[in-house]
This record gives structure tokens, C-alpha cells and sequence, in this order.
């Protein structure tokens, strides 16, 4: 059943619709299809609805919808109306609703510098988010070259021992770094994967002195990366660029010149998302 859908995502043999949804039938949760009916029911024309007419727009009993809505308000998807009773959208799916379209315009803000880089290094670009603790793929350009790792926009990989994750993990502060790494075990992927939190610690100082990550065959044997974090117009990490290549192309004396044009379009792209680079202070 996986490999069908798999097939369909990529373009072969692509199944109507309704076959990919009657393929996920059995996977489907009433509660939460019910869920999603009731939220479905709110639009711009109808902001705030009663237990009743929830129930007739959903045909939901009405001691069903009521229970429904009392968990979707416990998690903050829905919120009551003191006065008036009724229920409206909670502030959450504003917020995942902002994360959703952010992620969307940084990969098309972000493709044409993930090209350029691609052109000039003839190597493999990333872009990528932190998604609970973890690196998101979001986009990628392939190089000429194929890689040994292969890469798929929307998998995840561990930050530690990843261009992508210790560049966007140099932007927190180390007590948040602390807690991220506080129930988790930093796997050894491989001899060169950091070991230690303290460890990791010292190499995310170093990319905040330096300005860009290093990959040195730290989640695979014969690949290096190189990355730099991407701000936003409050000074947010929002996410992060990379290039990627085997380690007989890459090598250590080509990391330094790499490095630095990975840093400067970032800084590109953070400028574009509107992201003022703070200016040093002078001294008297």
C-alpha cells in the first residue's frame, strides 16, 4: 500500500483521486474526520457557530459535536465565546496556518539562490527547517552529480551531526540547546560524529565566530556539507542552506571558499525576508 502512494507522488502510474483515498480508508480515524468536519464548518461568513448549528451543518448529533469541540478547545483549535456561547477558531490554527505559509514562501523565495549556488558549485543545495528538533527537508536543487546520501524534500535527519541542523542550532543559546539534546541520545553515525553535548556545544561557537557549518563526513563516510542559518525580518532562524557533496569533490581545502558563499546567500535571503543585519557598535 505505501509503495502505490509512493508511486503516485512521484509521478508514476498515477491513481485517480478517489482510488488513493479509498486506499486510505483503513488508516482513516472517525473522531478525527469528524474534527476536521466541524473546523471545516468556520469561514469568513461564518465566524462564530452554535453547538446546534454545528451539529446541522456536520449532521453530527448534538452531545457528539459538543464533545468534540470540548476536546478541539482543550488543544486550542477552537475557542468559546464568554458571551455569546458559541465557537470560533482558535488562535493555533493561526499559528500553524502562519508556519504552513511561511515554509511555503521561504522554498519560493529561496529557489533561485538554491540554483545559483547549485550552478556555481555544480553540487547538490538544500533547504531546510527545524521541525521538532529534527532537520525538515524543504527543498532541494540537484547538482549534475548524484549523491551517495540520497536526499528527499520532506524527510527528516538529526541535527548534531548535520550542516543543516548545527547551522540553525548556532542560533539558539545554549541552555535551549541543552534542553533539546536533554532526552535525546546524540547517535555516533559515524568515527566523526560528535559525541558529546558539550562537544557540540564548542563546535556551534565556532560556527557562530566563523558563520557557516561543517559537515565533515559526520552523518556519512565520503559526504561533507557545508551550511548557513537564514533569518527572518524579526532576526528568527527560519531556516537553513546548504551544498552537499562526496568528499573526493569536496574537499578540505575547498571548504573555507564554499563555506563563504553559502554564508553570503544566506545572508541574501535573509535580507530579502527582510532581515537587517545588526551594525557594530563604534567605539568612542
Amino acid at each position: 500500500m505505501r509503495q502505490a502512494r509512493h508511486h503516485a507522488a512521484d509521478g508514476a502510474n498515477p491513481a485517480p483521486q478517489r482510488t488513493l483515498k479509498a486506499l486510505s480508508n483503513r488508516y482513516r480515524i472517525h473522531v478525527i474526520d469528524r474534527a476536521a468536519q466541524i473546523l471545516d464548518c468556520f469561514g469568513f461568513d461564518h465566524r462564530e457557530l452554535s453547538v446546534s448549528e454545528i451539529g446541522i451543518k456536520t449532521s453530527l448529533h448534538r452531545s457528539t459535536a459538543h464533545r468534540i469541540l470540548m476536546a478541539l478547545e482543550y488543544n486550542d483549535l477552537i475557542q468559546q465565546n464568554s458571551e455569546t456561547g458559541k465557537y470560533r477558531l482558535g488562535i493555533k490554527l493561526f499559528k500553524l496556518g502562519h508556519q504552513a505559509v511561511s515554509h511555503l514562501n521561504l522554498r519560493e523565495i529561496c529557489r533561485p539562490f538554491l540554483t545559483r549556488i547549485m550552478n556555481q558549485t555544480k553540487e547538490t543545495v538544500h533547504l531546510a527547517v527545524l521541525d521538532n528538533d529534527q532537520v525538515l527537508y524543504l527543498d532541494k536543487v540537484e547538482g549534475p552529480h548524484a549523491l551517495r546520501m540520497p536526499s528527499r524534500v520532506g524527510r527528516h535527519i538529526p541535527t548534531h551531526c548535520t550542516s543543516l541542523g548545527k547551522a540553525m542550532l548556532s542560533c539558539l543559546d545554549d541552555q535551549k540547546v541543552r534542553k533539546i539534546f536533554r532526552n535525546q541520545v546524540l547517535r555516533p553515525y559515524t568515527v566523526n560524529t560528535v559525541k558529546t553535548v558539550d562537544r557540540l556545544l564548542t563546535d556551534l561557537q565556532m560556527i557562530r565566530k566563523r558563520g557557516f557549518s561543517v559537515d565533515n563526513e559526520e552523518i556519512e563516510i565520503g559526504l561533507r556539507c557545508v551550511g548557513a542559518p537564514i533569518r527572518d525580518y524579526t532576526g528568527a532562524m527560519v531556516g537553513a542552506i546548504s551544498v552537499a557533496a562526496p568528499s573526493a569533490r569536496f574537499s578540505l581545502q575547498k571548504i573555507p571558499s564554499v563555506g563563504k558563499l553559502v554564508m553570503a546567500v544566506a545572508e541574501e535571503i535573509s535580507e530579502k525576508l527582510g532581515y537587517e543585519k545588526p551594525t557594530k557598535a563604534k567605539t568612542q
